[in-house]
């Protein structure tokens, strides 16, 4: 079986079992942490891994935006915003 270290934890990335090692480039999850991984694998050899990347849509990003303002009592709520109206 072959086995690496997560990037983002650090732990041993064990490569299920379903995964044909002859062959595969994809992604996993760490077990550990979650942290998402492309990894290529050549004849049982790791070529090349990596952390992913997440992509997150531009709608979604505004919402977080917006919500870690009001966290940081930087923006007013909508409850705020809708009495001021």
């Amino acid at each position: 079986m072959v086995e690496i270290e997560c990037l983002a934890c650090g732990k041993p990335l064990k490569i299920p079992q379903y995964i044909d090692t002859e062959k595969y480039d994809g992604e996993m999850v760490c077990q550990e942490c979650k942290a998402p991984l492309h990894v290529k694998l050549v004849k049982g050899q790791v070529q090349k891994y990596k952390i992913v990347e997440k992509f997150v849509p531009a709608s979604e990003s505004k919402e977080l935006v917006e919500l870690l303002k009001r966290l940081r009592g930087k923006a007013p709520t909508t409850r705020q915003r809708h009495s001021q109206e």
